[in-house]
């Protein structure tokens, strides 16, 4: 009879130290298609926690792992070479963990998510991705501002200054991701007037098409003081013909005489 032979039994992994030959070959074989978590299930290779602790303590790495993502994944031209590496299940995990308020930087770090470099790309070339960030974006912002009131809630007397810088940064950080709605400065859209005249070189206008000017009037702001010593933001639209200035909701009885400055006063930037 044949001697039977037992299979060994599993030993539990030893500890695997970071060394520039281990890194190497991680990053070799990940540029070549493999992904990390394949990789980290060999013997003599570290696990996946331990390559994200590897990628946070040494930046050489991390930025070789990040360059090795790029090549094993995205194509360099649309249709031709490797296949792309977009993945909807991770674009939406992107989406997820970037509208929970985790940074960009943090998740690309994750060795199981695409770089900031493929990140990028995917938005460039895939709309729909793009769409989704920009929402991300604005999720953000809006955890910001309830941030900022749970912040503001808890001051005390103590640390009213500190809690000042927070503030101004979440206001700056929200107003950044979602201008539109929390901005500083509001898009606004200029006004057209279309205007119809005679043709050129037409005797009377009759008989040949009728010529169309369209005129843009952008809209300004200006700080004026007031008579009792307050101060008030007044619009202003521009002409865009004669660049004259005329008060956008003139008050009764005040002289609205159109202007090239707008008369005293501090401008706010446009």
């Amino acid at each position: 009879m044949g001697e039977v032979v037992e299979a060994p039994s599993r030993q539990q992994r030893t500890r695997v130290r970071f060394s520039k030959e281990i890194g190497r070959e991680i990053c070799v074989r990940v540029a070549a298609g493999e992904t990390v978590t394949a990789i980290c299930t060999e013997d003599g290779m570290p696990n996946r926690g331990t390559v994200t602790a590897w990628a946070k303590a040494y930046g050489r790495f991390r930025r070789a792992l990040a360059r090795a993502k790029t090549l094993g994944g995205w194509d360099h031209e649309r249709g031709g070479g490797r296949r792309s590496s977009y993945c909807e299940a991770t674009a939406m995990e992107v989406f997820a963990r970037l509208s929970l308020g985790e940074a960009i930087t943090a998740i690309c770090e994750d060795p199981e998510m695409p770089s900031q470099s493929t990140v990028a790309l995917w938005r460039a070339r895939y709309p729909e991705f793009a769409e989704r960030m920009a929402r991300a974006r604005q999720v953000q912002a809006e955890r910001f501002c309830d941030l900022g009131w749970e912040i503001a809630s808890a001051v005390t007397p103590d640390d009213a200054y500190a809690t000042d810088v927070k503030l101004r940064h979440l206001r700056w950080t929200a107003g950044t991701l979602s201008p539109a709605r929390y901005g500083r400065h509001r898009l606004v859209e200029a006004e057209a007037t279309l205007e119809l005249g005679p043709a050129a070189g037409g005797r009377g206008g009759s008989g040949g098409p009728q010529q169309q000017e369209v005129i843009f009037s952008v809209r300004h702001f200006k700080v004026e003081a007031q008579p009792d010593g307050t101060k008030k933001v007044v619009a202003y639209l521009r002409d865009s013909r004669t660049g004259e200035l005329r008060r956008e909701h003139p008050e009764e009885g005040q002289d609205n005489t159109p202007t090239k400055d707008g008369g005293p006063g501090e401008w706010l930037p446009s």
